[in-house]
């Protein structure tokens, strides 16, 4: 009798009650979601609302703009053009997306380990997790590759077993459509193909792994040329992505913890090379060997993936590995005790403090104060706005490109205020200022602008930041002379201040 198999003549298992499980945990995920749904976006959510502001002709490049593939993007488009331009309904496709993950753990928990108690805790766990609440209601796509990670590993050990040619094109369209929805996901999937490689145990089943990859790399190949133009702007990422951080280690430790009590069981039961353990082997290499190779590729400098959402793929599939120890261990009050511990772990290091407001950015009631401010001012003034997006970088220099490329940039730097918030028509004109040294006049700025305009400076960051930007600014424009004021509607990391002009003659003559 093989001691890893919990059963040794296992009665068919029902897809009815894994149906039913995962079902039970998703309505339960939805209920712990929909508190943080109708919050302010924050700005990389407003990268977002900015691309699909506008026609479906423009979804493509503003998406490339941030660095972005377009497929979520144009999702979305398609969904917004029925439900409008929301703060709901721009993150309803990631709810979903975040929601049916939660429901999918649960079920194949439920068909790998035959125990619904164990199904039960791994769908818990994902769906109290601060990570998967934070996705799961944020306008970003990464609802969306939760659910691609659960697909491909799910295929990938379908085909390890059955070799079947329909698992084989079904995978190949998920890998190429994950690559699509985010270009960081390709570490994850070629890592997922290291460790098939390493697992296979037949010429055949080798030789359908070499020739998916094929496939795969023939759909990703016509997105060589972006990648490429990413890859030379690999620096800026480097200025917040380190393979020190704190926050990172911090998210792992806390993250991975929860594997501790059931891999130490698994140690102590597993004799035998099985299906089971072969399954554990195949989820573990996938969930711990890309979160390896982003930190080595951050610690050498060749490209900052030591990061939480560069690597969700891996830190989904946690709870499935949990499953894959948990069937390991044949003793039921063994399995369902390491996993109530592995629940007493995440919840102690995984739950957010409180149900509603995650992010801290409140663009909409400071576009709001902005714009009862310029509807007051009868004088023509200009906004000039710091939202700390990296590629505006591009506004520090002046460009020899045509018009239309410059512009789009500085409608890319100004998103914030001008795509789902937005400010009402104005005598003025619209800045943008960019990542280094914040706050500093650009080209376009210093040769545009009306000396004697009064200027609404919009900051994301803290007051602190604020200041520093403000000083920044005065010290670019030093034939300029204002008195600065700080209106009374401010938020925690997005605030706002007024410059008035001086007349600098006056103030030499007195």
């Amino acid at each position: 009798m093989n001691t890893n198999d919990p059963n040794p003549s296992p009665a068919p298992l029902s897809w009815k009650n894994s149906v039913l499980l995962g079902l039970a945990i998703a309505f339960l995920s939805l209920a712990l979601r929909l508190p943080s749904i109708g919050e302010s976006l924050w700005v990389d959510e407003l990268h977002t609302a900015w691309a699909v502001s506008d026609g479906i002709q423009d979804v493509p490049y503003r998406a490339a703009m941030g660095n972005q593939a377009s497929l979520y993007f144009l999702i979305v488009w398609v969904w917004t053009q029925l439900a409008g331009l929301h703060e709901w309904s721009l993150r309803m496709p990631s709810l979903a997306g975040g929601v049916l993950c939660v429901g999918l753990i649960t079920g194949i928990a439920h068909r790998w380990t035959r125990d619904a108690w164990v199904a039960i805790g791994c769908g818990l766990i994902a769906a109290i997790d601060i990570d998967w609440i934070f996705f799961a209601t944020e306008a970003r796509v990464y609802g969306f590759v939760q659910v691609v990670a659960v697909l491909q590993i799910l295929l990938a050990w379908q085909i390890l077993q059955h070799d079947r040619w329909h698992d084989w094109a079904w995978l190949v369209v998920v890998t190429i459509g994950s690559f699509y929805l985010h270009y960081s996901t390709l570490l994850f999937s070629v890592c997922l193909g290291a460790c098939m490689l390493l697992l296979v145990d037949s010429r055949p089943l080798r030789k359908h792994l070499l020739m998916a990859a094929a496939c795969i790399a023939m759909g990703v190949a016509i997105s060589l040329p972006h990648l490429a133009s990413i890859f030379e702007r690999r620096e800026n990422w480097a200025q917040f992505i380190t393979a020190t951080s704190r926050n990172e280690w911090t998210r792992w430790g806390t993250a991975l913890a929860a594997l501790l009590p059931l891999a130490g069981l698994a140690t102590i039961f597993a004799r035998n090379w099985s299906a089971e353990a072969k399954r554990a082997v195949l989820t573990g290499g996938v969930v711990f060997l890309p979160i390896a190779v982003a930190w080595a590729t951050t610690a050498t400098g060749l490209a900052a993936l030591f990061f939480g959402r560069y690597l969700i793929s891996s830190e989904t599939l946690i709870p499935l590995l949990l499953a894959s120890l948990a069937s390991l261990v044949p003793a039921a009050a063994w399995r369902r005790g390491g996993l109530v511990v592995s629940l007493v772990i995440s919840c102690g290091l995984r739950t957010p403090s409180y149900l509603g407001p995650m992010r801290g950015e409140d663009w909409q009631a400071v576009t709001q104060a902005v714009s009862q401010k310029l509807e007051s001012t009868p004088e023509p003034t200009d906004v000039l706005i710091a939202a700390g997006l990296i590629e505006t970088d591009i506004l520090r220099f002046p460009t020899k490109h045509l018009p239309p490329f410059t512009e789009r940039w500085e409608t890319y730097a100004r998103l914030p205020i001008e795509s789902i918030y937005s400010l009402p028509e104005h005598a003025g004109q619209h800045y943008g200022l960019t990542y280094t040294n914040p706050g500093e006049a650009t080209p376009r700025y210093r040769h545009r602008s009306v000396p004697n305009r009064p200027v609404v400076l919009i900051v994301r960051g803290t007051k602190e930041t604020a200041d520093q930007v403000v000083q920044n600014f005065l010290s670019s424009v030093p034939d300029r002379k204002y008195e600065i004021t700080a209106p009374q509607t401010q938020t925690a990391r997005v605030q706002w201040r007024v410059l008035l002009p001086q007349d600098m003659d006056l103030q030499a003559e007195n």
